[in-house]
């Protein structure tokens, strides 16, 4: 579960400069300081298999583009960080990429993406997604390895759970963008273990 490493409030500026210290898998929660458990290995084939569709998606889309693990300051009082899997943006005046080499950022992406992969990250998933949707991102959706359901949450609708063999459509965030539930969670074949050659 979340570890808490400091019952004191932390401001913005404090939790950046752990940030760029190196801190990894860190989020700031009304002002308090907590560490989460690195995601494990489903939680990386999500990612993974996510990533390489987006790639294909995004040669075609010029106006989003995605961010890996970028911190979310979703509240400056109490001051509140979230790191989503995947954060997605449209392109505005700063041009496509914008994001990308920021520590974090204050602007809003359209789509945000969950991986309920810990008990930490599934038990404050409501909170989460809530606190996305109140601070006006378009869209989020919670994919769950355990389970291997994915929820979608587009802003006041009820949300909608897919299972496999349903398939994921971007609609209407990520017009054309479609993935099948079950592509989410394969292992990528580059991680699978080789089988030796056969010596005759």
């Amino acid at each position: 579960m979340s570890e808490l490493t400091s019952t004191c409030p932390m401001s913005l500026e404090e939790f950046e400069e752990c940030l760029l210290d190196g801190e990894r898998w860190v989020e700031l929660v009304d002002g308090r300081f907590l560490r989460l458990n690195p995601p494990d290995d489903a939680h990386g084939d999500v990612v993974r298999n996510l990533a390489r569709s987006f790639a294909a998606f995004l040669k075609k889309s010029t106006d989003t583009y995605a961010c890996f693990e970028l911190p979310l300051v979703i509240r400056r009082e109490p001051p509140t960080v979230r790191c989503p899997a995947i954060s997605c943006f449209h392109v505005g005046s700063e041009g496509r990429f914008a994001q990308n080499d920021k520590v974090m950022t204050e602007s809003r992406p359209v789509l945000v993406i969950e991986v309920a992969s810990s008990n930490e990250r599934r038990d404050a998933m409501g909170d989460r997604v809530r606190g996305y949707l109140e601070w006006g991102v378009n869209a989020v959706w919670v994919i769950d390895p355990v389970s291997r359901h994915v929820h979608q949450f587009h802003g006041r609708d009820e949300g909608r759970m897919l299972k496999e063999p349903q398939v994921l459509l971007g609609h209407p965030i990520l017009p054309s963008f479609s993935i099948p539930v079950s592509d989410l969670f394969r292992q990528p074949d580059w991680m699978k273990p080789q089988k030796p050659p056969i010596d005759y």
